[in-house]
């Protein structure tokens, strides 16, 4: 996957507006979504253009109307930071990130368990 940019928070609210509404997007859209904001359009469209350059969005003209178009889906994105929490926190060893949990006593027997069945079912899998 390709290295996307870190969101600030109000991006990162952008963004999963635009996830939920699931097509393309227009600011005028998101300006309905976003009216308790009491943006200006200016500032919404500073956000989507930020998006575009770390590669969260596209956006193709139709007339004089910019449709805003997502690069990945939230799946893909949730995939893409927690690897990249494993690799900056954990070197990229998740034995190291489960251990840490299950030391701190953040995981019940069953949630070991169900751990250990899904990781049984992942290597059947393979």
């Amino acid at each position: 996957m390709k290295n996307l940019g870190k969101l600030s928070e109000t991006e990162m609210e952008v963004i999963q507006e635009i996830w939920k509404i699931k097509e393309p997007v227009t600011v005028a859209q998101l300006m309905d979504v976003f009216r308790s904001k009491d943006w200006k359009t200016s500032t919404l469209s500073t956000i989507m253009q930020r998006l575009i350059n770390k590669g969260f969005l596209t956006k193709s003209m139709d007339g004089k109307v910019n449709f805003y178009y997502v690069t990945l889906t939230l799946d893909e994105y949730k995939k893409y930071e927690s690897v990249e929490f494993l690799n900056r926190l954990y070197d990229g060893n998740i034995k190291n990130f489960i251990a840490a949990i299950v030391e701190d006593e953040g995981l019940s027997k069953n949630d070991i368990d169900e751990l250990k069945d899904w990781f049984v079912e992942q290597a059947g899998e393979k």
